[in-house]
């Protein structure tokens, strides 16, 4: 069993918000419309979006279908853009117990 812990991948942080941004700004009117105040995880490499309630929630749904991702989070028609670089961690039994979340704004 190895004792180290699993780190996030290498990105190129103001590449990654750049484009992450331009994806949002493609889907932006359609998520206005349908989804204020929501929060959104966008992919701009697949062009994939999901929605929840909370970032944790919108997040969640993101990493069921790309567990290994990194996911921009937006609160849809806010001013204030902030991303999450998130990963799962997992207890000594392997079993998953959570969300790690490093915060950029």
């Amino acid at each position: 069993m190895s004792n180290s812990i699993p780190q996030p991948p290498s990105i190129n942080l103001e590449d990654f918000s750049k484009r992450s941004l331009e994806f949002y700004e493609q889907i932006k009117d359609r998520l206005e419309k349908e989804a204020m105040n929501k929060y959104v995880a966008v992919d701009y490499e697949t062009s994939n979006y999901w929605l929840g309630e909370t970032a944790s929630g919108a997040l969640s749904k993101a990493k069921e279908q790309f567990p290994n991702k990194v996911f921009y989070l937006l609160q849809v028609g806010s001013p204030t853009a902030f991303g999450v670089q998130s990963m799962m961690t997992s207890d000594l039994f392997g079993k998953r117990s959570g969300y790690g979340f490093n915060w950029a704004y």
